[in-house]
């Protein structure tokens, strides 16, 4: 709920950005929760609570991180001030693999039963 308020701005058009990162940011934060939350109410019942809980974390952590590398992309300075962006580029790809590896297994697993 708290990564869906923090995209709000974007939505209403109140965050100060370009069409173009608006559209980016909504598209990515949106579509990744929408995304990883049909994929785990598609296969709740082949995948355990703990997994699960795991995969919503990681969904949310990845909405707001495409936002940060969104919004911050186009920010001056020096590498010091920037620090922070580069940070969250080397952070963004282990959890976006860690969730597709999640998600994989719960569709694996069912592909598995049904045989």
């Amino acid at each position: 709920m708290g990564t869906i308020l923090v995209e709000s701005p974007f939505l209403l058009h109140l965050a100060g950005t370009s069409q173009w990162q608006r559209f980016v940011v909504l598209g990515l934060g949106f579509g990744i929760i929408i995304a990883s939350a049909v994929i785990l109410l598609l296969r709740r019942r082949h995948i355990s609570p703990t997994q699960a809980c795991i995969a919503a974390l990681n969904t949310a952590y990845l909405a707001n991180l495409s936002l940060i590398l969104v919004v911050y992309s186009d920010a001056t300075g020096k590498i010091s001030t920037r620090s922070s962006w580069y940070v969250a580029m080397i952070i963004v790809w282990p959890m976006a693999l860690e969730l597709v590896w999640l998600l994989a297994q719960a569709v694996r697993k069912r592909s598995l039963a049904e045989v």
